[in-house]
């Protein structure tokens, strides 16, 4: 069990100091106890260590990266005690660099079966795959709400 995080897209220091704090607080967590918010990690950083995250009780943030994939492969619940402006347990924004070829292609949440409150919300990510075809509404269990994506 790791704390989570509540810093929104703001950061301190640069990419290699996010990258740093990430993995000081992620590596071997199983269970973020809050958010799990991966902002501003550059395309050569290793996130092979995120792959050990099964459950996060806030919201995921995943803003402004150059990764290609993330490896959350074993994450099978997001709770959604907190939500990202208000309403998303879900935000995957502006994950690409413009003036490069480096952007994030994958999600690899092939075992995310549950989102238990808060919706989704995906867009600008310029070269990310596949996440039209997920039926979100089975797994948000909040049915009023309609993912964006």
């Amino acid at each position: 069990v790791c704390a989570g995080t509540l810093n929104g897209l703001s950061v301190t220091g640069d990419a290699q100091h996010q990258y740093q704090t990430l993995h000081k607080m992620y590596n071997n967590c199983e269970i973020v106890m809050g958010n799990l918010e991966i902002v501003l990690i550059d395309h050569t950083q290793d996130l092979s260590f995120l792959q050990t995250i099964r459950e996060v009780t806030g919201y995921i943030l995943i803003a402004m990266n150059v990764f290609a994939a993330l490896p959350l492969q074993n994450l099978r619940v997001i709770r959604g005690t907190q939500f990202y402006e208000d309403r998303f347990a879900l935000f995957v924004l502006l994950n690409y660099n413009p003036n490069a070829t480096h952007a994030l292609r994958q999600l690899r949440l092939n075992q995310l079966t549950e989102i238990l409150a808060g919706g989704v919300y995906i867009e600008k990510n310029a070269q990310l795959c596949h996440v039209d075809t997920v039926e979100w509404r089975d797994i948000m269990r909040d049915t009023r709400l309609e993912p964006l994506v």
